[in-house]
């Protein structure tokens, strides 16, 4: 028992790649449209849209069809508005990224380090508390902000260091 705990807490996975846009781009639409914290996220800023272009005219006494023009108008705003924060957030994220240029990231039971150039950054997981995957890559998520790193499975060294990288996750952090 006590060696399992030895090589669990010096387990590391290597994994070497080339960040490209296109992994940010799908990872910042999969985490808001397809886990739970970020349709809510969706839903609330539409749900709070709608109920202040509600509010506003109700309270001035604006027909009704005013109030649903003003209604429709919040709505449209939103759906063109969300490609566009989406689109601006996955190129910040990238751009962060691209500085490093051919990255090795090391992943280890207490948080993850990834050098490249003349760059290196370490990430403890409480920074990072969830993760999502998809079949070309790992993304960790923050809590709070619209912080993504995403560690393609192209990177890994050995097929065997995607699962070992998906139980070291499962160890530390959250599937979403």
């Amino acid at each position: 028992m006590s060696g399992d705990r030895v090589q669990q807490s010096t387990e590391q996975v290597t994994f070497v790649y080339e960040p490209t846009q296109a992994d940010y781009t799908k990872a910042v639409r999969r985490f808001t449209f397809g886990t739970w914290p970020g349709r809510r996220s969706v839903l609330f800023v539409t749900a709070f849209s709608l109920a202040l272009s509600w509010t506003l005219p109700t309270l001035k006494r604006f027909s009704p069809i005013t109030t649903a023009f003003v209604m429709a108008c919040a709505v449209v705003t939103v759906l063109v508005t969300l490609p566009r924060v989406l689109a601006r957030t996955a190129r910040e994220q990238y751009a962060d990224m691209e500085e490093y240029g051919a990255c090795r990231t090391v992943v280890r039971e207490d948080g993850l380090t990834t050098t490249g150039g003349e760059l290196s950054s370490d990430i403890e997981w409480r920074v990072f508390p969830w993760y999502f995957e998809t079949d070309e890559y790992f993304a960790i998520k923050t809590k709070n902000t619209r912080g993504v790193f995403v560690l393609p499975k192209r990177g890994a060294q050995d097929p065997a260091d995607v699962d070992r990288l998906r139980a070291l996750f499962d160890r530390n952090l959250r599937r979403i």
